[in-house]
């Protein structure tokens, strides 16, 4: 199973992320920022790998200037994988 995150440092930023991507139609939800990430504001936006150019393109459109970075999340069984994109 792979998927993305989209880390802020705001909450405001990443609820607004959110909320944005769902009224789009993108299932988009909250979750703990993985501690591997390093960053962050303790919560993130999780939503389908295959968003991620619209991901990029909705941060830049809504100047969330708290942006971290973008990860993605490969999980093989109890392991997981996170790779800075």
């Amino acid at each position: 199973m792979i998927f993305c995150l989209a880390v802020f440092n705001s909450r405001s930023h990443t609820v607004g992320f959110i909320d944005y991507m769902r009224s789009k139609g993108i299932d988009c939800k909250a979750v703990n920022t993985p501690i591997e990430a390093h960053i962050g504001c303790g919560i993130s936006a999780k939503f389908p790998v295959g968003q991620l150019s619209f991901a990029r393109h909705v941060v830049s459109a809504l100047s969330l200037t708290s942006f971290r970075g973008f990860f993605s999340i490969r999980k093989d069984g109890v392991k997981r994988y996170i790779t800075r994109l």
